[in-house]
């Protein structure tokens, strides 16, 4: 998939939108594209071309096609109606694309896929949109299968995937916080976190364009907390460990809990303590500052001498080499192959 990003950083699987086609199709969706007079079959086909197979009545308006014409085709099932003023061009096949379409020309110009289905074109892993969500500034009736909500949204949380317009990933989460539970919201986050779809940063200015906007007190409480299991952690690299292992199926184990090394007390990241392996999100905030990094490696020496293996993780191993560290967790946890 390809994404625009304002000033947030994407996941490395979601690329920036830079293709003439799909800015184009971006901007035919809000209804800002103007298409070459041709023969209104043409008109049409162009319009449908980049926009799921479907076009609306406005486009086709706008472009100069006479209603006379249009009245025609839906006649004789050309264009065949699947909204009031939405139509899917020759074939009315089905799909979540065309839903997509179909949806934001009924929406009209500047309205964003958000909420579940943002989610889901994101690939978080959330239960499936029954509906598809749009945010608009527009006030609408209620039409089957979608469900509209009227908000003017930042332009920098405004994106664009394959062509469709759709809410930032950190303003998906803030629109969730107004549907799911504390928990699943957090989780959503851990994995946004985990597939570089957001930082931190990005939450905190998300929070800020929405201060006093409904979710804001759902949305502060996953700030609070970035593990599905209530977790206390401590940094953006420590949430992404724990939704690493928790993505790849590790066995429970304990975060932030105290252990007496010799005659010190140390509170590790990651902790199996049967096994007494302990993980620690290796990062330059504020484990590589040059004091804290000495100190690190005498703790490692410490907990080796009472029988601990110690593991440091970096931003490296997490986003280049997950394949690498999953293998050597499970030996280490005499854990048999990931299947």
């Amino acid at each position: 998939m390809s994404c625009t990003e304002g000033d947030t950083r994407a996941s490395a699987a979601v690329k920036v939108a830079v293709m003439s086609e799909e800015v184009q199709s971006d901007r035919a969706i809000r209804g800002g594209i103007a298409i070459p007079a041709t023969a209104p079959d043409q008109t049409a086909a162009r319009f449908a071309a980049i926009q799921a197979g479907r076009v609306s009545r406005h486009q086709l308006l706008s472009a100069g096609v006479s209603p006379d014409w249009i009245d025609r085709q839906v006649t004789s099932r050309r264009l065949i109606i699947v909204q009031r003023g939405v139509y899917a061009v020759g074939f009315a096949g089905k799909g979540v694309r065309e839903d997509w379409a179909a949806a934001l020309l009924h929406a009209g110009p500047g309205s964003l896929l958000s909420h579940l289905v943002a989610a889901a074109g994101f690939e978080i892993r959330l239960p499936p949109p029954a509906v598809v969500d749009v945010t608009t500034t527009r006030r609408l009736a209620a039409v089957p299968g979608m469900r509209f909500h009227r908000r003017e949204i930042h332009p920098a949380e405004r994106r664009v995937l394959d062509g469709f317009p759709l809410t930032s990933p950190s303003q998906t989460l803030f629109d969730l916080a107004t549907m799911l539970g504390t928990k699943a919201l957090v989780a959503a986050a851990n994995e946004a976190f985990v597939r570089r779809l957001i930082t931190v940063e990005d939450l905190h200015a998300t929070l800020e364009r929405n201060r006093g906007r409904k979710g804001s007190s759902g949305f502060r409480r996953m700030l609070a907390r970035t593990d599905p299991e209530g977790r206390v952690i401590r940094s953006p690299l420590e949430a992404r460990l724990n939704a690493f292992l928790r993505d790849r199926g590790f066995p429970s184990w304990e975060s932030n809990a105290r252990i007496r090394v010799g005659g010190e007390v140390i509170e590790p990241d990651v902790l199996w303590r049967r096994q007494r392996v302990v993980v620690e999100a290796d990062g330059r905030d504020p484990h590589l500052a040059p004091l804290t990094f000495a100190s690190d490696r005498r703790r490692d020496r410490r907990l080796r001498v009472e029988g601990w293996e110690p593991v440091r993780v970096t931003t490296v191993d997490l986003g280049d080499r997950p394949d690498e560290l999953d293998a050597d967790l499970r030996v280490l946890l005499r854990l048999g192959p990931r299947r």
